[in-house]
């Protein structure tokens, strides 16, 4: 289909999916057990999902071997980001973490300047503090600013997010995107099952918590967000579709207010949305 040549439908559909797995996967680890079991058996049918989109994309693979060595880095930081940001949703409303997610950018932002070298700009500056102050106006409770343990997950996550990042030298663009996205949730469930040694029979008494019909929408809609991402930014440019990723924070709180009738501190989720995507916005120019 032609309209998928278009890095605008790919954002679409990341929007769409992206709120959608959000607001189901809230609801549906509420009887959640284990967060690594969790994390694995989430990981395990994103990548069966993945499975059916691999004839829309060409097959190719790296002919470098570098890149399958900074690829198994790559996973190693996924699986430990994979992790945290289970036990983190779980703490969080939707609205909360899209907006926390941003904090990865921030963290980009300065490793460049430190590591990379890279050339110092007032603008991108500013747009990271209005990142990092959006963020904090979310802590802003009853006069005083309050970070629980899921915030400070959430933290971590997003600090070892952008050193994946950073060492990341566009590997996606090197394997046929569905069979990338399969290696990038599969390989991290293996990671995890062996480091906290869950066993089959744990996995199938996790499982058997969930409502399955909100699990699987939830595998589904994580597998179309992860595979319209990588696809939007390989057809479009990055200073134009990360600020509309960033959208998904404003969404998430209008859909908790209309759908859930969470009127808790919705005021102060838009204001911090609308900070968020204009310091994105300025970060990316």
């Amino acid at each position: 289909m032609k309209i998928f040549n278009f890095w605008e439908s790919w954002v679409v559909l990341y929007l769409i999916s992206a709120v959608i797995f959000s607001q189901t996967f809230r609801v549906s680890n509420r009887q959640m057990k284990n967060a690594g079991s969790l994390a694995v058996l989430l990981e395990l049918f994103t990548a069966f999902f993945a499975v059916f989109f691999l004839p829309f994309f060409e097959f190719t693979f790296p002919t470098d071997f570098r890149i399958y060595f900074t690829f198994l880095i790559v996973v190693g930081i996924y699986a430990i980001v994979d992790r945290l940001n289970i036990e983190a949703r779980y703490g969080l409303e939707p609205s909360t973490f899209s907006m926390l997610k941003q904090l990865s950018t921030v963290f980009m932002i300065f490793f460049g300047l430190i590591f990379l070298k890279e050339q110092f700009e007032l603008i991108k500056l500013a747009g990271a503090f209005l990142i990092i102050f959006a963020n904090f106006l979310l802590a802003f409770e009853k006069g005083k600013v309050s970070f629980n343990r899921y915030f400070v997950l959430c933290f971590i996550s997003n600090f070892l997010f952008a050193i994946a990042m950073l060492i990341n030298v566009n590997i996606a663009d090197s394997f046929n995107l569905a069979f990338y996205t399969i290696l990038t949730v599969s390989l991290p469930a293996i990671l995890i099952t062996i480091f906290e040694k869950h066993t089959v029979r744990e996995l199938r008494e996790e499982f058997s918590l969930y409502d399955k019909g909100k699990f699987f929408i939830a595998a589904f809609t994580w597998c179309l967000m992860l595979i319209s991402s990588v696809r939007a930014y390989q057809l479009g440019s990055v200073t134009v579709i990360a600020p509309l990723f960033t959208l998904t924070s404003i969404l998430n709180a209008i859909v908790e207010f209309f759908f859930h009738h969470d009127k808790n501190k919705l005021i102060q989720k838009l204001i911090s949305a609308v900070l968020l995507v204009i310091g994105v916005f300025l970060v990316k120019i």
